[in-house]
């Protein structure tokens, strides 16, 4: 199934004159690097490509190939195919959506299960640790070359969804893949030090701050920290600076549920939750407040101020993990 999938998109992109690819919300390095490496690979055969991220490139992904050339929106309408990277859910890719709808053929590619139908060729693989692996199989399945340039950024999609290979997704074909995106040029040495080893000062004194102000439930396996506005204020931050600072909070001996909540707006919180239990499926929760993801990552706003933030989001967190465990239990 998912042979013939690759084979029908490279089908339709080789016939595409038009391209616009799409990053989901808050860009991690899979969306990105599969964007990019896409955006190179199509490019090098001649096509139009325009790429969008909503939120942007946060700056410890510039370094990837190509990023100079994402856009936040575009006016443009009419693509002969949109591919969408890395989410199942049209909404998490924010103001991208109206022109990725406009293109005549849309294409998902996502590494997660998700529920309800999104795009007229979807491929799903929930065994890749990343969309990365789906992608290059998709550029072999169009004879596409790997350069130097797309392997770094396919490599960078794995490395960050892997947490440098420390995640349970991790199986024998991402290493192989890995080692193979070496050999065209990758250096993995240089993405960890781009990506965890040159953050700015602000989100290095942010990380401090959050994790003076991390707290332990539930036996302590829900971990979960804040950042208040003045935080972000005083220390010169950015919710850009923010990036991977819940992943830290993955150290804490015994966590299960992960929670990062950011006040980036005076009244208004942006979320991120993290589930290490398969059954705390943490996109069914962030629909709950109007967000999405998937079961293991997800993330949603809540309007108020983060006091009253923490009320509703710690609340509804202790409230879900009770349910989704003894639920199970039952089954």
């Amino acid at each position: 199934m998912i042979r013939r999938h690759l084979q029908q998109v490279a089908q339709v992109l080789r016939e595409a004159k038009s391209v616009v690819l799409a990053c989901h919300l808050n860009p991690d390095g899979d969306t990105l690097g599969c964007a990019l490496a896409l955006q190179a690979a199509l490019e090098g055969m001649g096509k139009r490509v325009v790429t969008l991220s909503s939120d942007g490139v946060p700056e410890i992904y510039r370094f990837l190939p190509g990023s100079e050339k994402v856009l936040t929106s575009t006016e443009q309408r009419g693509f002969d195919v949109a591919v969408v990277c890395d989410t199942g859910m049209p909404e998490r890719i924010g103001k991208a959506k109206d022109a990725v709808f406009s293109a005549r053929i849309v294409v998902d590619i996502d590494h997660h299960i998700t529920e309800g139908a999104f795009g007229d060729i979807r491929i799903q693989q929930p065994k890749a640790a990343a969309t990365a692996e789906i992608v290059y199989r998709l550029l072999k399945v169009m004879d596409a070359p790997v350069t130097p340039a797309i392997a770094t950024c396919l490599l960078t999609g794995i490395i960050t969804d892997t947490g440098l290979y420390r995640y349970m997704n991790v199986s024998p074909a991402t290493l192989r893949l890995s080692a193979t995106l070496m050999e065209a040029g990758a250096s993995p040495a240089q993405i960890a030090e781009e990506v965890f080893e040159r953050r700015s000062l602000p989100s290095i004194k942010l990380l401090g701050r959050a994790l003076e102000h991390i707290r332990q439930e539930e036996g302590g396996r829900l971990v979960w920290s804040y950042l208040s506005h003045e935080d972000f204020t005083e220390l010169g931050a950015t919710d850009e600076d923010t990036e991977g600072i819940i992943t830290q909070l993955r150290a804490v001996r015994d966590s299960v549920v992960l929670a990062l909540l950011r006040e980036v707006k005076p009244g208004r919180v942006r979320v991120s939750v993290r589930s290490r239990d398969e059954r705390i499926d943490m996109a069914k929760l962030a629909e709950k407040f109007g967000g999405g993801g998937h079961r293991m990552a997800a993330g949603f706003w809540v309007e108020g101020n983060i006091a009253e933030a923490k009320e509703k989001v710690i609340g509804a967190l202790r409230e879900w993990m009770h349910c989704s465990t003894s639920t199970s239990r039952r089954a």
